[in-house]
């Protein structure tokens, strides 16, 4: 778990609350790479060999200790050897793996330091900070490194998540203690950050060891109200964000004392690990003792209701993510568990089995939820799914290890970033397959007698990200033996290719090739099979679908 705590969130990332749901799109069948995937000598990565997955040289350079690792070894430490307990009756069985059911562009390095947290309010803005007090920003985010700009707003202290409830506002934490915040986001990391100290409970050393680790975590439902979690059971609030010090309040909201704690008072409180407000009037928090904590009033002085999740122990509920007021979501990092609930009307939690060891997670609907942990060999992944609160739900590998945090500004876009200081844009794979359907073998195309005369046609394709289009136009079986071709492998008509580097338009040609004049000179209407296909840095998107022309 070491490698992967280093990776480890402290804050909830405010994600925005409609991702499409992905059913039957998947990425492409072997069947169909092959058909379309061999003309892609430019491709940045095929799905079998993406270009950057976790390797033993990645994973294995080691990183100094973070408060969450020290947190945890602390805890682990002081645990007493107990039988263990069973799990709830509610805990489904181990989940299957499946590809997707995101596709990734490769990493693009940003930052130095390893990057804790990611807001982004609209596609034109994404806001991330760093383990040194830097904030960065971009319009662009999936554009590259030259797309991102940074400034220091808060000396060496480490920011440990932000959230963005709008393009001008911004309200980050840190670890001593301080709300980061500014009115003027989209003006870039060098507008009016302001650091204001709301919360001195505790102080350098902390009881846990790693140095100081207070605020752990933001949540803004709204541009007029936010609230912050600490590392000793209390909340800061405040109804003018960006009003400065003044404007914030403590209130002692959590009772729950670590697990096997024989002490009293800081020494035992169980920390605050996470906060989630689907709106100002539903707060959710997890702490490190395996509680849940909700309240309906945030801005009232008392204790959160509190729920355990169903077993002893030290639990690890390392964040906590609420997309709407019907779905809670949390995982319990040792115990290889995500846990659901639906805080409207007060369900049961239900544990899902994770195929890895959990430390962040991140929903952004009801249709998708992703998490970032450690696999069974130790490598560090990130997991999605887009059925967070089925029976049993399907997780899929999505490759990349090291996330800290994932912001998705639109229904099928998202932006990582991790541990090693890097960006990286994803679209989801059903976004992917509907945009190659609308603009690569969709659209208007022109008739039979121009198409032929002009041998081909241009057609303008939007891409979410960067990597590789192809499209083919084919016939196969008895439609290719009828035109004469007597090859088992398809007649190809058509083809088309474009590079794109990030999230841009370009205008792509489609080559009808000496068969393809040949088939449609004179016909007054003509069937064809069309493909399009997409490479990215971690698989192939494909879509098909039948062409009448006329």
């Amino acid at each position: 778990m070491a490698l992967l705590a280093a990776a480890l969130v402290l804050g909830t990332v405010a994600l925005l609350a409609a991702v499409l749901v992905l059913g039957a799109p998947a990425l492409a069948s072997a069947a169909t790479r092959a058909r379309i995937a061999t003309p892609l000598g430019t491709a940045t990565a095929s799905a079998a060999t993406p270009a950057r997955i976790a390797t033993p040289a990645r994973t294995a350079k080691p990183s100094p200790p973070t408060p969450a690792q020290e947190l945890a070894r602390t805890a682990k430490a002081t645990t007493p050897k107990k039988a263990p307990t069973p799990k709830p009756p509610t805990t489904t069985s181990t989940p299957t793996l499946a590809p997707g059911p995101l596709v990734w562009a490769a990493p693009v390095a940003i930052d130095a330091n390893p990057l804790d947290g990611i807001s982004c309010p609209s596609v034109s803005l994404c806001v991330a900070v760093d383990s040194e007090g830097r904030v960065l920003s971009s319009s662009d985010p999936s554009a590259g490194a030259r797309a991102w700009s940074a400034a220091d707003v808060d000396g060496p202290s480490d920011l440990a998540g932000i959230a963005c409830p709008s393009v001008s506002v911004c309200v980050a934490v840190d670890g001593a203690g301080d709300v980061v915040s500014t009115g003027n986001a989209s003006s870039g990391p060098g507008a009016a950050w302001s650091v204001a100290k709301v919360d001195t409970t505790i102080t350098e050393p902390s009881s846990y060891g790693g140095g100081s680790d207070l605020l752990r975590g933001v949540s803004c439902p709204s541009v007029s109200f936010c609230l912050a979690v600490d590392a000793v059971g209390n909340v800061v609030f405040s109804g003018a964000p960006t009003g400065g010090a003044s404007t914030w309040v403590l209130v002692h909201v959590d009772d729950n004392s670590d697990y096997g704690c024989a002490g009293g008072g800081l020494m035992c409180q169980a920390p605050l690990m996470g906060v989630s407000c689907p709106t100002v009037t539903l707060c959710a928090a997890a702490d490190f003792t395996g509680n849940v904590l909700e309240t309906a009033t945030p801005t009232a002085a008392t204790v959160w209701a509190s729920r355990a999740t169903g077993e002893a122990g030290p639990q690890a509920l390392w964040t906590i993510s609420c997309p709407s007021v019907s779905l809670c979501a949390t995982v319990n990092g040792t115990g290889g568990d995500a846990i659901t609930w639906d805080p409207a009307e007060a369900s049961q939690l239900t544990a899902h089995r994770l195929p890895i060891d959990a430390f962040g997670l991140w929903c952004s609907s009801s249709a998708l939820c992703l998490a970032a942990g450690e696999g069974s060999h130790g490598a560090a992944e990130l997991i999605g799914t887009t059925d967070p609160t089925a029976k049993s739900p399907t997780w899929n590998v999505t490759d990349y290890g090291d996330v800290n945090g994932v912001s998705c500004p639109t229904k099928s876009t998202c932006v990582a970033v991790d541990n090693e200081g890097d960006a990286i844009a994803g679209v989801t794979v059903a976004g992917l397959e509907a945009t190659l359907r609308a603009q690569a073998i969709g659209g208007r195309i022109p008739k039979i007698g121009p198409l032929v005369r002009r041998a081909g046609y241009s057609f303008t394709f939007t891409s979410p990200l960067a990597g590789q289009l192809q499209v083919t136009w084919e016939l196969t079986g008895a439609a290719a033996r009828a035109a004469g071709d007597t090859s088992t492998a398809p007649l190809v008509l058509a083809t088309g290719a474009a590079h794109f580097t990030g999230a841009q338009s370009q205008t792509v040609h489609l080559t009808v090739n000496g068969a393809g004049k040949r088939v449609l000179m004179g016909a007054k209407r003509f069937t064809l099979t069309a493909l399009a296909g997409y490479e990215t840095n971690t698989g192939l998107v494909s879509a098909e679908r039948k062409l009448t022309l006329r």
